[in-house]
């Protein structure tokens, strides 16, 4: 045993198993499964490891902590972590019906260094990956499971723990110091690693206290806590039931709906990128998408496919009789307005190309022709930013518009109302949970791409796209896997209101004044603008209208929706503001902590203190060329290696790991191209 601040901990698998064994862990949940019921020990364990990996040809793992129901234990060879789970798998009698779950945070990670071992020692019932390298779950031949909850908090280990008695300790271990299963680790080492675990096991113990979960009801991911609370409910309302039930798509149907859900709206003005602008201002969205689901309409009707070569004369009509669309249409010579700063069209959008000009960003600015995928939402923003010959829609699908049922904006509301009047709190923090994630509940892919390890001795996945998934499938098996989940045509509305709702915003900021825009949010030149404000009187009077209003902390109304001066304390809330290209600007913004004027950076792929740290003081320096270093956080080399035995004072196995370094970034602007390209349209 050795202590780690007030927790005694075991060093050796005898010790474990003497404490384990005092305990009665035998309570069983049990869960519905395919073929028959699954039960789960109803104990909370959670794992972590220590890893080394000086250079790319060398890298292993040299400690193992582990918490089960409370008892910790590190142990510094695989072998007695097996040893674990040989015993765990005989006393507790697992199989792949009566589970023992591990939670570890950020099982990408972990698994690289164990998966294969285990695999070997016992084989792999499944694996659900949720990209090639990423495991969400996995389940041994030994009834172990191990499950990432990484993606059950969505947020890093500090603050899944922040609050727990046994919070995650500050700072990191020393990942350029080389240690083997054999180092001793110092006590600050020591108490960071038991740490981890402690406060793992404290945060899911503190989550199924608050939700009522066990083992067998907690739901792998954030947004599966969130898709049982908005259930919960609404299940009692039949137009909610109804509604799933007309929104059940086709597979064609639902191949034009993913076809036509991406395009994220995040840029700047292509002729001001690298440019400093001074006294400039920021409003954004209050809970943008929440907002369009509770003050506008969505399609709440069963879909019906229109013939071939719709003219637009038709589609204009649908809009205006409370219909709205989606699906692949084909534009004739289109451009870009000269003074629009966004180009909606996105190029991942379009197929069959033709004489294709200049793009920006991802945004097709000039086309002969192109097949692109659209709805009404996005199509409202082509024709106020674009010229155009002709637009026929190819292969449409329609839906009348209503507002969501009662029981689901209620559920959005309520939430929203305890995120705006709670203190501080699990309530409070449980709401903004659901206020952040019901949009993402809605746009759940129940079709999407699959991974399985093709490699009896390696990792190596292999990919089927989610067009291959939705070909293979029957009719019956797409309409099943939709009837549990929240419509997809939700979550694709919402995302294209805000869409939308951004074009307004960046119309009402000035297509001349305005700089950037990512999402829900612009920056533009200048003092506030009335513009905005008009906007946001719409927005209060459909509020009052949908009686969405709440009362917040201070008591005062809180209207969802609404375009938020970011710095309403100051004239200007940047006296200084560049950016060079989506997520990568920089600023001197107002600090009302401080009553000044600081320098804050968002470069992607760069920590925020890194950034500010590189810039020097001066926004200016932030061009090309410009290179970071440290950017902050590691870059990850992936060593794939057959499971082999090395020596250190036992011989233990080894398998693949991942070599980290401190990650470097050298900033890219496409500035001058974009001067020059700008300038031949202008000869032109």
């Amino acid at each position: 045993m050795r202590k780690s601040n007030d927790l005694w901990c075991c060093t050796s698998i005898k010790e474990l198993q003497t404490k384990l064994m005092r305990i009665d862990f035998r309570q069983v949940h049990k869960r519905s499964g395919k073929n028959r019921e699954i039960e789960y020990l109803d104990i909370t364990c959670t794992l972590d490891i220590e890893t080394t990996s000086p250079t790319v040809n060398d890298g292993f793992t040299y400690a193992f902590q582990f918490n089960i129901a409370g008892v910790n234990c590190q142990v510094r060879y695989i072998e007695d972590f097996l040893e674990f789970l040989d015993w765990a798998h005989e006393y507790y009698v697992l199989s792949r019906y009566k589970r023992m779950v591990f939670y570890i945070h950020n099982l990408g990670f972990e698994h690289i260094f164990m998966t294969q071992i285990l695999r070997k020692h016992y084989g792999i019932q499944n694996i659900l990956l949720t990209k090639k390298r990423k495991p969400l779950t996995i389940l041994f031949g030994n009834g172990i499971e191990f499950r990432d909850s990484l993606k059950l908090f969505q947020k890093g280990l500090d603050g899944a723990t922040k609050g727990c008695p046994h919070a995650k300790l500050k700072g990191d271990l020393d990942y350029d110091m080389y240690r083997t299963p054999d180092t001793p680790l110092s006590p600050d080492e020591w108490n960071y690693c038991i740490n981890d675990v402690q406060g793992l096991y404290e945060a899911i113990e503190r989550l199924k206290k608050e939700r009522g979960y066990n083992q067998a009801t907690i739901p792998y991911t954030n947004t599966g806590m969130v898709l049982k609370e908005v259930n919960d409910a609404v299940r009692d309302d039949f137009a909610f039931r109804k509604a799933c039930g007309d929104l059940t798509l086709t597979k064609d149907q639902l191949r034009l709906a993913y076809n036509c859900m991406g395009g994220g709206d995040t840029h700047g003005s292509r002729w001001k990128a690298g440019r400093i602008f001074k006294n400039c201002n920021s409003h954004d969205y209050k809970s943008c998408h929440p907002a369009q689901q509770l003050l506008y309409k969505f399609p709440m009707r069963k879909s019906f496919d229109l013939p071939e070569n719709v003219p637009e004369e038709k589609l204009k009509s649908l809009i205006a009789s409370g219909y709205g669309w989606l699906g692949e249409v084909c534009i004739i010579d289109y451009n870009v307005l000269p003074d629009n700063p966004d180009p909606t069209i996105s190029i991942s959008k379009t197929s069959e190309n033709e004489g294709l000009g200049y793009i920006d960003n991802g945004r097709v600015c000039s086309a002969k022709a192109s097949m692109v995928y659209m709805d009404s939402n996005d199509y409202q923003r082509f024709i106020e930013g674009y010229t155009y010959k002709r637009l026929i829609g190819v292969n449409i699908m329609a839906f009348k518009l209503d507002y969501l049922p009662e029981s689901f904006r209620k559920a959005i509301q309520d939430k929203f109302a305890v995120k705006e009047s709670a203190e501080d709190g699990p309530d409070r923090n449980f709401a903004k949970i659901c206020v952040n994630t019901i949009f993402g509940a809605c746009a759940q892919k129940v079709i999407r791409d699959e991974y399985s390890i093709i490699d009896d001795d390696l990792l190596e996945a292999e990919t089927k796209h989610w067009e291959d998934n939705l070909e293979s499938f029957e009719e019956s098996t797409v309409s099943k896997r939709q009837q549990q989940k929240f419509p997809f045509l939700w979550g694709l509305w919402t995302a294209s209101l805000s869409r939308l709702a951004l074009w307004n915003l960046i119309k009402a900021a000035g297509w001349e004044d305005v700089i950037y825009w990512d999402t829900d949010s612009v920056k533009y030149k200048g003092e506030v603008k009335p513009e905005i404000e008009e906007i946001n009187k719409k927005v209060i009077a459909q509020c009052i209208e949908r009686k969405a209003a709440v009362i917040g902390k201070n008591g005062k109304i809180v209207y969802i929706g609404v375009a938020e001066n970011e710095h309403p304390d100051v004239k200007y809330g940047y006296a200084e503001f560049t950016f060079l290209h989506a997520k990568c600007y920089a600023a001197l913004s107002w600090d009302k902590k401080s009553a000044s004027y600081k320098i804050e950076s968002t470069i992607a792929g760069v920590g925020k203190r890194e950034g500010v740290k590189a810039l020097c003081g001066d926004i200016g320096n932030l061009k090309d060329g410009l290179v970071i270093n440290p950017a902050g956080g590691l870059a990850l080399t992936y060593v794939d290696l057959p499971v082999y035995k090395r020596k250190f004072k036992r011989e233990t196995e080894c398998a693949s790991f991942i070599h980290m370094e401190p990650r470097v970034y050298e900033v890219k602007t496409g500035v001058q191209e974009t001067i020059d390209r700008l300038e031949m349209e202008i000869i032109a």
